[in-house]
């Protein structure tokens, strides 16, 4: 029974997203830190916000059921797997854990966790169903992380193209999951950017979008904050894997295409973490 409950767990945090967020963070920190070094207070920090990730992502499914029942019925909310009442227990126990551990970093860190908590709750809530603007919010919680590695210790200019390249990449993600999922929010009034614009201009703002990354990911290098290693990096893997994302969103007109591209997306912001730790 109690292998259940933990596998239950495991479903409802999304582990992938918990890991990157932990591990931005700690990338944000380190990056910023003068000894580059990862303090027991940057480790804090990141337990702090893997927690936070973790409660958005199942308050997030608490307000998703019912669309969940149409896009995506395997969810553990959508499918009944984990009732209600457990979930909100979990969630609370994120928030005040996270809550607890940032406080134990600094004042400042503390700030940005209740910050982050009210906004996961009203995008869940409500901004979610504002075109782009929510894609915004998720893309903009998924760079803080890289900026509360640096908040966490004492600076965090050295963050900020790491919050550039995280919010480009998870914004062009979720506008490609938002392409998924129209027929659950079409069905629940959503009205996300394919829905109210439709999938070509969905595509164009996504091309733009790719264009612009794919010059940003030179700055950094080309203003020496990185050095050959990032730029060895990116121009093996990230770089490509975007190109080939813009060619399937081209070429695919499906939801399995879209979800190729959403995976392609997430791995590059994998490698894309890569490269930055080994570009400093």
């Amino acid at each position: 029974m109690k292998e259940e409950h933990s596998i239950k767990l495991i479903k409802i945090i999304r582990p992938a997203n918990v890991t990157i967020t932990f591990f931005s963070v700690l990338a944000g920190g380190f990056i910023c830190s003068v000894n580059k070094n990862i303090s027991f207070k940057l480790l804090l920090a990141a337990v702090a916000a893997a927690f936070i990730a973790a409660s958005a992502n199942i308050i997030n499914d608490y307000f998703d059921i019912e669309i969940d029942k149409i896009n995506r019925p395997e969810r553990i909310l959508a499918s009944g797997e984990l009732n209600v009442r457990t979930a909100l227990i979990i969630y609370f126990f994120f928030i005040l854990g996270g809550t607890a551990l940032s406080s134990l970093v600094h004042v400042q860190a503390m700030l940005v966790v209740v910050g982050s908590i009210i906004l996961t709750f009203f995008y869940s809530y409500k901004i979610k169903k504002i075109p782009l603007l929510g894609n915004a919010v998720v893309a903009f919680m998924t760079g803080l992380a890289f900026l509360f590695g640096g908040v966490a210790v004492g600076k965090i200019s050295a963050a900020v193209f790491p919050f550039i390249f995280a919010f480009t990449i998870n914004f062009m993600r979720e506008v490609v999951k938002d392409m998924e999922d129209t027929e659950g929010d079409t069905r629940a009034n959503v009205f996300t950017f394919p829905v109210k614009y439709g999938f070509e201009n969905a595509k164009t703002l996504l091309y733009v979008v790719g264009l612009f990354l794919l010059i940003a990911m030179l700055i950094p290098y080309l203003l020496k904050i990185f050095n050959a290693k990032y730029l060895a990096v990116i121009a093996g893997s990230v770089v490509p894997m975007l190109v080939y994302s813009m060619y399937i969103l081209h070429k695919g007109n499906d939801r399995a295409s879209y979800g190729r591209v959403s995976f392609l997306l997430k791995l590059q912001m994998v490698f894309g973490l890569i490269a930055i730790l080994l570009g400093v």
